[in-house]
């Protein structure tokens, strides 16, 4: 019970600033790659339907799998990390994203791929919750925002790795080398584990908070968050998430198909682009943590949102009216610039993503910080089941640009919504509940 006088509204005594670094330095890693086995997905849907013969809404079913255990395991995980610490949470999310990667370059049908990238993402969404804790809980108030947008670059960083190990992996003479892909994803994860292990340290917060924990073990609940004084910010937040997530998604899943289908780009083309699109994130990410912390998370939030509500149709319809040679993209440095401009922009407006670990830790106490921040932020990727089953649908009877389009009316919602719920813009996180 030596822990319970320090757990409650205690600050705890801040790491230093070599062990604040080389914590952001394990979760930037960690999620890199994280990101890069999420990403990659998106490349071989063609390649996947062709060597199980099955349809493109079939293989779309992975990826409805994929998003509903990430929430499945940000809630899950999240309330482990709350319990047994970020970095032990950490750590077996790597593990799980890692060896679930390897494991798709090996299935043997499509139930066997759902059930592999069913594990990664549910360790996607696990690592999301302990490492934005984490970073949030070591970190000053002041520079909170900057360093979970640092650590969101590891995303669009992850993403680019995935485009650039497609770009050099994919052969469309080789219509099974998508299973070389995922194999090759996997192994950095195992250097993480390592990384992670060594050189990150537990959180002082969630250390100071054991007391606390051990005197109220019989009546914490997994459904703490659920409570009525924590139910409105969870609701908003959950909501919030949902409605980027429904965007985002759909252009992250389909963006190479419709590469692929409305310009004809080659399966080892199109990674071109959205290399262009990871670039464009990173300097978004960077740009919304100094925008938060100058004018406010709601604003920041707001004004990424209406920016990508804009540029959505902007990149589309641009895409699709591009002058095509002999029915296709002709591959000159002209149209990979522009396209590739287009990309980036698109990219920069993502940088919204780098605001969710900031804003979510700051709204939720220590003992549920984790699986409150977690839940909302990863279920919201469950949200967006409905807006990925429903693009095979629409495409058919609307046409594959007015499909994608559609994604900027959650982006005018999301912009709307961000006021509903408070600014924590200079909170103090402590071991208080």
């Amino acid at each position: 019970m030596q822990n319970a006088n320090i757990s409650m509204g205690a600050v705890a005594p801040p790491p230093s600033i070599q062990r604040q670094y080389l914590t952001l330095a394990g979760s930037w890693v960690a999620w890199l790659f994280d990101a890069m086995d999420a990403g990659i997905f998106g490349f071989v849907m063609l390649a996947i339907a062709a060597s199980f013969a099955v349809s493109l809404g079939d293989v779309v079913s992975t990826v409805a799998w994929f998003l509903l255990a990430t929430g499945l395991g940000g809630y899950t995980l999240g309330n482990i990390s709350d319990r047994i610490g970020r970095k032990k949470t950490i750590l077996l999310s790597v593990l799980a994203y890692g060896t679930g990667t390897l494991l798709c370059g090996y299935a043997s049908s499509l139930a066997e791929l759902n059930a592999c990238r069913f594990i990664v993402g549910f360790a996607v969404g696990g690592l999301w919750s302990a490492a934005a804790a984490l970073v949030s809980e070591v970190w000053k108030p002041e520079g909170r925002a900057k360093a979970i947008a640092f650590m969101q670059t590891g995303w669009s960083g992850g993403n680019l790795l995935a485009a650039v190990l497609a770009w050099n992996v994919l052969n469309p003479s080789d219509p099974e080398a998508w299973r070389t892909l995922f194999i090759y994803a996997s192994l950095p994860a195992y250097l993480t584990l390592l990384f992670v292990f060594f050189f990150v340290d537990e959180s002082p917060v969630w250390l100071a908070n054991r007391g606390y924990m051990q005197l109220n073990k019989g009546k914490h609940s997994p459904f703490e968050i659920f409570r009525p004084q924590h139910r409105r910010a969870v609701f908003l937040a959950l909501t919030i998430s949902t409605l980027g997530m429904l965007g985002y998604w759909i252009i992250l899943t389909f963006t190479p198909a419709f590469l692929q289908s409305i310009l004809k780009v080659r399966i080892d083309q199109a990674p071109v682009f959205l290399v262009w699109n990871a670039l464009g994130a990173i300097a978004g990410y960077i740009g919304y943590g100094y925008l938060a912390e100058k004018i406010g998370r709601r604003y920041a939030f707001a004004i990424f949102f209406l920016g990508m509500a804009v540029m959505v149709p902007v990149f589309t319809f641009s895409a699709s009216n591009m002058p095509l040679t002999d029915g296709k993209l002709a591959f000159t440095l002209q149209n990979i610039v522009v396209l590739g401009v287009l990309s980036a922009l698109l990219g920069f407006f993502t940088g919204y993503f780098s605001g969710f670990g900031a804003w979510y830790s700051e709204l939720f106490p220590t003992s549920i910080r984790s699986t409150a921040s977690g839940f909302c932020f990863n279920f919201g990727r469950v949200g967006a089941i409905a807006g990925i089953k429903l693009v095979p649908l629409l495409i058919p009877v609307i046409g594959f640009t007015l499909t994608i389009t559609l994604a900027s009316v959650s982006y005018l919602l999301a912009a709307a919504m961000v006021f509903a719920l408070r600014e924590t813009k200079g909170a103090v996180l402590s071991s208080g509940n």
